[in-house]
């Protein structure tokens, strides 16, 4: 999971869990809407039915049972609660403020967090719907949907959920070794979860999947650059030069030997095509020409948003 995401499930997950221990609950109905600066689109409003330990809808630090989260400053004057919040999820650190009113059976708030590049609001309202419940299952149906592995559509999707996998107290430890089985399997044959793992290995907030699994990436790097072809041409050239070199050779070839030439010219013709000179030439598939930069793979922070908030829809069904 990248770092924005993971820090939006630590608010989600603040917001609407409760603490771990088992205590009597009452059912109530949450709902909440979510806007972030820089999205493109409104996230749509969404509605959870929650556990809330009872009288605990009158105190919000009461409900909050997420170590990620620490709400302070709370202070209650009549019907209205307000407080400050810090969440440091993985290194990613939010802070901001809240404030609720709670009235007889139902209770409106807004949070406002901000972290390093990310500012976002969420609204929400509650209403009681009656009925015992124990709030330690509601925790634990919390974590199961965080750990759903059904979200992850391939081995990239996984690196970026190692934060929740890989640490010592992570939330879904258990899956540690399909994560590094995956790992070990598809970085060394797939451009896309080799190039994914850099990226993700770059993040210092990351914990590294490279040592937590023991992965020798020279002979990963080694495999990969293997499988190099015009479709993956853009994602490996710079990891792997030497194959890279040889695959623009072999296109420019190909190329050139294919064109018209006339009798008198064709020797010249053909050696000047094939050195390259005053010719912009690229490789078949969306690959690039030596002098060409190599275009680098990575996310902006609006599409590193988009990501988070298409897996939040999954992971809270909204």
């Amino acid at each position: 999971m990248n770092k924005h995401l993971s820090a939006v499930v630590a608010v989600v997950t603040c917001l609407f869990s409760v603490s771990a221990s088992s205590a009597p609950g009452e059912y109530w109905e949450m709902t909440s809407k979510m806007e972030m600066e820089g999205m493109p689109f409104a996230m749509p409003a969404t509605t959870m039915k929650v556990c809330i330990p009872k009288g605990g809808e009158n105190d919000p630090g009461k409900t909050s049972g997420d170590k990620d989260c620490q709400m302070t400053d709370i202070k209650t004057v009549g019907n209205k609660t307000a407080w400050k919040m810090r969440c440091n999820k993985d290194g990613e650190v939010m802070t901001g403020k809240g404030e609720q009113t709670t009235t007889g059976n139902s209770y409106q708030g807004k949070m406002q967090l901000s972290g390093r590049d990310m500012n976002m609001t969420t609204v929400y309202s509650g209403k009681k719907l009656g009925g015992s419940c124990d709030t330690e299952e509601m925790v634990k149906k919390v974590t199961g949907q965080i750990c759903d592995t059904s979200q992850r559509r391939n081995t990239s999707d996984w690196i970026y959920a190692s934060n929740m996998i890989l640490r010592p107290d992570a939330t879904c430890a258990d899956q540690r070794g399909q994560l590094c089985d995956r790992v070990r399997k598809d970085a060394a044959k797939d451009a896309e979860t080799y190039t994914s793992l850099l990226m993700y290995e770059q993040q210092k907030e990351n914990i590294s999947v490279v040592k937590s699994c023991k992965l020798d990436m020279a002979a990963t790097t080694k495999s990969v650059c293997k499988t190099l072809n015009g479709k993956n041409y853009s994602q490996l050239a710079a990891h792997c030069p030497a194959e890279a070199k040889k695959y623009r050779e072999v296109q420019r070839r190909k190329e050139c030997e294919g064109r018209s030439y006339t009798a008198e010219t064709r020797a010249a013709d053909l050696k000047k095509c094939l050195s390259g000179k005053n010719e912009k030439w690229e490789p078949e598939d969306g690959g690039q020409d030596e002098a060409a930069a190599p275009r680098k793979s990575g996310k902006t922070p609006t599409s590193d948003m988009l990501d988070g908030a298409k897996q939040l829809k999954g992971l809270f069904g909204f």
